[in-house]
């Protein structure tokens, strides 16, 4: 188990001072690569290799907004190994000790020369049973087919130069960060983000232009689609639920 204490910056809060969930999101990412690099599974060991680790499920079950310049704590750990995808989990404090939220991830090792999924290392497999249980359940949950459905709301973005990681392409924060762009101005503002989960599908790269189409659920609930428009290719399907 790792844990990682970051400062809030100004720059980092958005309206009302609150803290953006893909500001959470980099932060457990900060520590869950440290702590990867901890057990020898990070990038300085993976890099040379030409194999990066790609996250493909995420969910996040929310219990407080963050709010200003505080600083907070994020502890995680690698859950548990399968054959081919890794489980790590994660909870986010506020300065006063108090849960903000907590997840789950599920990761791939990617053969980036050769985009191919590679089989998990047996030494990563073998610390399965010696880290903390599950904290949650893991969800799947996918997507409705909305052909021929028209959407709540439909938002245009560009992958931009600021979007993209070490791996050349866009990191996977800015996928719920433009799913969000969706949720009604309304909802956004006055209610509280309770769950999200995300499919991530695809990779995007600069200058790729992306679709989200919003559609609505039960109450305060919603699914958006991120479609690429230069090949109709779903790059990722995210739910969001609020109250």
């Amino acid at each position: 188990m790792h844990e990682e204490t970051f400062k809030i910056r100004y720059y980092e809060m958005g309206p009302d001072s609150t803290v953006p969930l893909w500001i959470l999101q980099n932060y457990f990412q900060e520590a869950a690569g440290i702590d990867a690099h901890n057990l020898s599974f990070g990038w300085e060991e993976l890099s040379p290799n030409g194999v990066a680790w790609i996250l493909t499920k995420m969910q996040f079950k929310f219990f407080k907004k963050v709010k200003n310049a505080q600083s907070i704590k994020v502890r995680t750990w690698h859950q548990v190994c399968e054959k081919i995808q890794s489980r790590r989990d994660f909870i986010i404090y506020d300065e006063k000790g108090d849960e903000i939220c907590r997840g789950v991830s599920w990761w791939l090792i990617l053969d980036l020369d050769k985009r191919k999924i590679m089989r998990a290392p047996k030494e990563l497999m073998a610390l399965n049973g010696s880290t903390p249980p599950p904290i949650m359940q893991a969800q799947t949950l996918k997507n409705p087919d909305f052909s021929g459905q028209k959407p709540l709301n439909s938002v245009r973005v560009i992958a931009r130069l600021e979007d993209i990681d070490y791996n050349s392409h866009v990191n996977n924060a800015h996928f719920p960060a433009w799913a969000l762009s969706g949720v009604p101005r309304e909802v956004y503002q006055n209610k509280q983000l309770k769950d999200i989960f995300v499919n991530f599908k695809a990779e995007v790269l600069l200058g790729d232009e992306i679709t989200v189409n919003t559609y609505a659920q039960e109450d305060l609930a919603y699914w958006h689609i991120l479609t690429r428009e230069n090949d109709g290719k779903e790059i990722a399907s995210v739910y969001t639920s609020w109250i």
